[in-house]
């Protein structure tokens, strides 16, 4: 079967309306990591996944104690919101679960009846006003984690924040997410900016708000379901490609991740079909492990205790679906395919962006010769955001993808309701998760093994060309210190050597996908002489190079990086720096973490693995960033100078 015909027939198979029907039962729950929503949500999808057809289909059972740990990662802590209010004068102002998002995770119960609170404004704590058995009301910007640090501290019993003060384009309903630490002392109101209006007037007025917060305490583990459709013979039973999304967040969490859910129910309910009617010559066809629960500690979780001990096999590659449903025109963004991690080879960028260009096109071009569909999708870099991460980290270091959406007006906000998830998209994010998978499950099929190897040569070349002069898609940087920039035009030489050992790479792993060695010889060679080619048309390289004589820095951390373990393992001031990195750009600068801490191999020096993670993360690295942040893991005690093999 050729890779067209694949994507076709499973788009055409695909029930959108099924898909939608699921997204909508898993936002009626609120999906705490560790809930009695998360548990009945947990429930709904093993049913299911069952009458979809998946085999040994399981509810796994982990601890939700907050001690138990797997690697880096701690176990969440056992958190059911029942109902919570937060009223001035009689009026109520908040009122949850009728407000979704409205109660911060983890806060503290607060019985009713109480006596009354003040209303005291954040700017009169820091200027040393008594917060003592009082409700803060943030009024200027400050982190939620602060904010809640300082008046738990000073015996405050709740805070009040808006913490979509600076969002662009909020709704005036639109309340966002806040998360305390587990265990927290006081309780959290998510707010909008009218009721944080009412809430300051108030507390310049003199008055008092009544609080209640009631928990459940009965539920004690967090669920994680599996569910398998079996191998088909030459592949053997110890043969497994993963297939994963994150079951949490609060209600109604509809893109961020009902999508994502539901885009695997409908996956599963595709490929089970073609296995039970032998559409397509499935023998010898790997099986296919899919997997939902808690974002990162459900996966590690599984990882850990069930992959690590061997009671199932260690996936080979890995497609992650984070945000499959996304309204492109309300909230903002396309589909995301973002590759996995440079230091591990993989064909999988070139299968799913060849899957996602083959989809049907909803219209063509005047003449008819090319699609001309004004749907899209972008490759990125690896960033780590999501549970791909943890697949293509250590131990496991499989190859892995994700696929989701961004921007997202909507995203961790009430706003991520039903009216945000678009069936097409849903469906389009599905059937190319579901095509790659199917593809790399079948080495045998001579068709697809021929289209897979294509794919990945035509893409290697575009990864090596993309360095030419002219293509910058970075803006130029402008600061005040010492900057790695890849896509600073003498930087180019330096790029095309990491990306050309990249192409390669993917190439060589068409091995595992069927590819003849002898084709691969021959492509390899082609790469290569594409690299001379690309290489005579740059400019020249700076004078100098990476330091010389630096000690190479070995990993002393076991499992995935996680960086806020690290924070918690560092010194306090480390912990205050990171904090304000991921305060001032998110994703940037969790991406060039996550990027230096992979970069860490025991054979790289400090300056040579400062620019392995601005080259594979596609992103300038300021020095004293990754000066700071390797230093913040040498104090955690996360990394040392030295090889794997030096002790002293």
């Amino acid at each position: 079967m050729r890779l067209t015909e694949l994507v076709a027939s499973l788009h055409e198979a695909f029930d959108s309306g099924l898909a939608l029907a699921d997204v909508h039962a898993v936002c009626a729950y609120d999906r705490y990591q560790a809930s009695a929503g998360i548990t009945a949500a947990a429930g709904y999808v093993a049913d299911r996944a069952r009458a979809a057809g998946l085999a040994d289909v399981t509810v796994l059972s982990f601890p939700a104690d907050g001690a138990q740990r797997w690697w880096t990662y701690h176990a969440p802590r056992s958190w059911t919101p029942v109902r919570a209010t937060l009223a001035v004068g009689g009026a109520t102002v908040v009122s949850y679960p009728g407000q979704p998002y409205s109660l911060a995770a983890y806060s503290a119960s607060v019985p009713p009846g109480g006596p009354p609170l003040p209303l005291v404004r954040w700017s009169a704590v820091r200027s040393g006003g008594d917060p003592r058995g009082a409700v803060v009301v943030a009024d200027e910007p400050v982190a939620a984690g602060v904010l809640a640090g300082t008046a738990a501290a000073a015996g405050a019993v709740a805070v009040a924040v808006d913490p979509l003060r600076d969002r662009a384009g909020r709704a005036p309903s639109q309340t966002g997410r806040l998360e305390l630490a587990a265990g927290s002392p006081i309780a959290a109101f998510s707010v909008t900016a009218a009721q944080l209006g009412r809430l300051l007037s108030a507390a310049d007025a003199g008055l008092s708000a009544q609080a209640q917060v009631e928990l459940d305490t009965t539920v004690s583990a967090m669920p994680v379901v599996t569910g398998l459709l079996p191998g088909t013979g030459r592949a053997g039973p110890e043969a497994e490609l993963l297939l994963s999304a994150h079951l949490c967040h609060p209600r109604p969490g509809a893109n961020d991740n009902a999508s994502g859910v539901a885009a695997l129910l409908g996956i599963a309910r595709v490929l089970a079909h073609r296995q039970r009617a032998g559409t397509g010559r499935l023998t010898g066809a790997a099986g296919v492990r899919f997997l939902w629960g808690p974002e990162l500690v459900g996966t590690v979780a599984y990882l850990h205790d069930l992959v690590g001990s061997g009671r199932v096999p260690p996936p080979s590659l890995a497609v992650n679906i984070d945000m499959a449903g996304q309204d492109v025109a309300r909230c903002g963004g396309p589909l995301v395919i973002e590759r996995g991690p440079d230091d591990i080879g993989s064909f999988l960028p070139a299968l799913t962006g060849r899957c996602a260009a083959l989809l049907p096109p909803a219209s063509r071009s005047y003449s008819g010769a090319v699609p001309c569909d004004p749907w899209t999708w972008r490759a990125t870099p690896f960033a780590g955001g999501s549970d791909h991460a943890l697949l293509a980290d250590q131990p496991v270091r499989c190859p892995a993808v994700g696929l989701g959406h961004w921007p997202d007006r909507a995203n961790h906000s009430s706003a991520d309701s039903m009216d945000m998830v678009d069936p097409a998209e849903l469906k389009r994010t599905a059937v190319i998760a579901a095509a790659t998978i199917a593809a790399a499950r079948r080495p045998g099929d001579p068709e697809l093994v021929a289209d897979v190897a294509e794919a990945t040569v035509s893409w290697a070349a575009g990864h090596v060309l993309a360095v030419l002069p002219g293509r910058r898609t970075y803006p130029p940087v402008r600061a005040d210190e010492p900057v790695l920039d890849p896509h600073d035009g003498p930087n180019a030489a330096r790029w095309l050597r990491h990306r050309s050992a990249v192409a390669s790479g993917a190439v060589s792993a068409l091995a595992t996908a069927g590819a003849e060695p002898e084709w691969l010889r021959s492509a390899l060679a082609w790469v290569a002489s594409l690299t001379d080619v690309t290489a005579a048309r740059l400019p020249d390289p700076p004078a100098g190079g990476d330091a010389g004589g630096e000690p190479a820095l070995t990993r002393c951390w076991a499992g995935p990086a996680n960086l806020r373990a690290l924070a918690g393992d560092g010194r306090p001031a480390d912990r205050v720096w990171l904090d304000e990195q991921l305060t001032a750009d998110r994703g940037g600068n969790y991406a060039r973490a996550l990027a230096l801490l992979r970069g860490v191999n025991g054979e790289r020096g400090r300056t040579e693995l400062a620019w392995w993670a601005a080259l594979s993360s596609e992103l300038p690295i300021p020095v004293s960033f990754a000066e700071t942040l390797l230093d913040l893991a040498r104090h955690a005690g996360w990394v040392r100078a030295g090889s794997p093999g030096d002790r002293s």
